[in-house]
């Protein structure tokens, strides 16, 4: 009889807290028959990932090797998903963890709905829930992938029908330095699959044990956005409804784009070729889903025109600070009054995120 689910955990170093990653999954509600745990050692001897684990663990577990010489979680989560056959698949990190009955309570509530797809509640170690997607408030399912903001949660994790997954052909993308599950999850959240969200049910927590995530690391803008310009150049993009390619590029804009500027520029590290190279990509956008900027808050577009301008640092800096005064009216008013009640127009989108954490 196939599992229900296979649990893929990647892991690079064996110093990662892998046996805490492993033993939750253990006690996460699902007997041996239900469930497979697949731990891929990438670019590591499978023999020291054993001896982190403990033989207790490490003989309750399938030790599959990785190695490709590639410093991304990509090559070991393909690995791990195309060893998959259970009816679900789901994907972690070494340094995450979940919290106790948390698989057998999203199976069951992709059973009860009916689910190819269940998003856990994601939260941090000190229980704060993380944001993300923004979903309508206590909504369950079904989820659509507008009014529920799908595309903001951009790391595959939870319950994944496998069958969706080879019918689909999701596959995180490799070859990126960040970014390599962008693909997956905006293809996925927009493949009209039944999809739902595990409110008031065990969480997948976000480990902050490492100190070296990827994802913090600061590199060029042709580096740091690699994944969504090679989004931008597929044809299965350009297929998708104008109010989808929209929505993502509000979201890359809102939460990447932004946020990178200021980076850059807090830590003094901005010159011209980094504007050009940033305004050039939000041309791209604006040729890929013209009109998202309608959605965006009066400030946002103020500091992508003082970017695309060319205004001196200074000016470009007072902006992008300017979009983080939330609860100013240029922070809550969409650019475009036509777009005040979409789903990810600021007025909508601050409320339900307020309403994420109650």
């Amino acid at each position: 009889m196939p599992y229900l689910v296979d649990f893929v955990i990647a892991v690079h170093d064996a110093r990662r807290p892998i046996a805490r990653a492993v033993a939750s999954v253990l006690a996460a509600g699902l007997d041996s028959e239900r469930l497979r745990v697949t731990v891929v050692c990438h670019n590591i001897d499978r023999e020291q990932i054993a001896a982190a684990l403990g033989p207790e663990l490490a003989g309750r577990v399938r030790l599959l090797e990785l190695k490709d010489g590639i410093h991304s979680p990509a090559g070991p989560f393909t690995h791990g998903i195309e060893a998959a056959d259970a009816r679900f698949v789901s994907i972690m990190g070494s340094d995450d963890y979940l919290e106790p009955g948390a698989l057998g309570a999203w199976a069951e509530l992709a059973a009860q709905r009916g689910l190819d797809v269940v998003i856990p509640v994601q939260r941090h170690p000190s229980r704060a829930v993380i944001r993300n997607p923004v979903v309508r408030f206590r909504r369950v399912s079904p989820l659509d992938p507008l009014k529920d903001r799908l595309v903001y949660r951009t790391s595959p994790i939870g319950l994944i029908s496998t069958a969706l997954v080879r019918r689909a052909g999701l596959r995180l993308t490799a070859g990126v330095p960040t970014g390599e599950d962008q693909e997956f999850s905006i293809r996925l959240a927009l493949s009209g699959a039944a999809i739902g969200y595990a409110w008031g049910r065990p969480a997948y927590i976000l480990g902050d044990d490492a100190a070296d995530r990827t994802t913090q690391a600061r590199r060029p803008v042709d580096a740091e956005f690699d994944a969504l310009l090679r989004m931008l150049r597929e044809s299965w993009f350009a297929q998708f409804p104008l109010d989808d390619r929209r929505a993502v590029a509000v979201k890359y804009v809102r939460i990447h784009l932004l946020a990178f500027v200021r980076r850059r520029l807090d830590a003094d590290d901005w010159t011209e070729a980094v504007r050009v190279d940033l305004a050039a990509l939000v041309a791209r956008l604006d040729e890929a889903a013209p009109g998202f900027r309608g959605h965006l808050s009066i400030a946002d577009v103020r500091a992508l025109r003082a970017l695309a301008e060319g205004v001196p640092p200074a000016e470009l800096h007072a902006r992008v600070i300017a979009r983080s005064r939330f609860g100013t009216p240029s922070t809550v008013l969409p650019s475009r009054i036509g777009a005040f009640f979409a789903a990810d127009a600021p007025p909508r989108f601050i409320a339900a995120s307020v309403l994420m954490s109650r």
